[in-house]
């Protein structure tokens, strides 16, 4: 995991910067992005390329498993099209774009990164390399945070499409006058639980189950970040707090097989650690797969556990992952 840390060089955060400024100024211009949840145009000047030795480096870099599932899915779904592709309004306005272009007409290989630049929310990426080993080259060191780029537009891509009508206010206004936290929850959920430091807000369906967890303790030291410490919370608060369907049954982190993850990391402008793992029923038979963010809120002296998780039994689980990634992300220690 430390690899996903690795900074692109300054001249991409600068192409970074210049192109989400002048995508802002003209916002009210741009159209809604289009493609599938998950999904990922990759631009190719033609078949070869993508068949053959960059080819495999993308599918490589960018459709690895989503962390931490039972059953391997790819976090992106990726669709090679040709690059008149871009000439057409359905892939031209798709939300998430990686284009090469290898001529000898470049002296140097350079990175472009546009956001929202043909719609919104939008991530393109573009790779200008004077041959196929420049290409390459640069793609290895920067491909960790262009995964991270775009799984953060995925993540806007979410929360703009509930942030405004299909917001549940509800449970946003309960949540930032118990908590002091603004959270865009979508409509579909409600609040199981409500009672001092913990809310448990669930959403549930004839085929799944999809949860949000909240829970707060006083701050007392670093030790708040601790992954070992986190579990361990996380674990005696659900065998309290989330029952299972049976007597005596309750929700435990399952790591006897798949370790539980874990990453510090900037959240929203909190540090923050990030923990991804399964879990599952002690004395019963249910599962599935869970993520937290840790952080502080220093003008209450409380540490701030979000955590979701969800059951799909025989259904596939990384949209609905990221339908939960998405509401913890929209997470915000309220200015009031």
């Amino acid at each position: 995991m430390k690899n996903q840390f690795s900074y692109l060089p300054i001249l991409l955060f600068s192409l970074l910067l210049l192109s989400s400024c002048s995508s802002e100024s003209d916002k009210s211009s741009k159209i809604a992005s289009t493609g599938g949840a998950n999904e990922m145009l990759i631009i190719t000047q033609n078949t070869e390329q993508w068949n053959g030795e960059i080819g495999d480096s993308i599918r490589a870099a960018f459709a690895v498993d989503m962390p931490v599932l039972s059953i391997a899915e790819k976090e992106f779904n990726l669709v090679n099209v040709n690059e008149k592709s871009l000439e057409k309004q359905m892939f031209k306005t798709h939300h998430n774009l990686f284009i090469l272009e290898i001529d000898k007409k470049f002296p140097n290989a350079f990175i472009e990164i546009h956001k929202d630049l043909w719609s919104e929310p939008q991530m393109v990426i573009k790779i200008n390399a004077p041959s196929h080993d420049a290409f390459l080259q640069i793609f290895e060191e920067n491909k960790f945070k262009a995964l991270e780029l775009y799984r953060e537009n995925e993540r806007k891509r979410i929360i703009n499409s509930y942030a405004s009508k299909f917001k549940n206010t509800n449970i946003s206004r309960e949540l930032k006058k118990n908590f002091n936290l603004d959270m865009n929850v979508p409509k579909g959920y409600n609040i199981a639980v409500l009672e001092g430091n913990f809310a448990w807000i669930r959403k549930e369906t004839t085929t799944n189950s999809m949860s949000v967890m909240i829970y707060t303790v006083p701050y007392a030291d670093t030790n708040a970040f601790n992954p070992n410490k986190i579990r361990q919370s996380r674990n005696l608060l659900t065998k309290v707090k989330i029952p299972g369907p049976t007597l005596g049954s309750y929700q435990k982190i399952a790591d006897e097989f798949v370790p539980v993850q874990s990453r510090r990391i900037n959240f929203n402008g909190q540090y923050a650690t990030e923990l991804r793992g399964l879990w599952d029923l002690e004395n019963d038979f249910m599962g599935g797969p869970f993520l937290s963010y840790t952080f502080v809120d220093e003008k209450t002296n409380r540490v701030i556990t979000i955590d979701g998780f969800l059951y799909a039994p025989k259904q596939k689980k990384a949209v609905m992952l990221r339908e939960l990634e998405a509401i913890l992300w929209s997470t915000k220690l309220s200015e009031n």
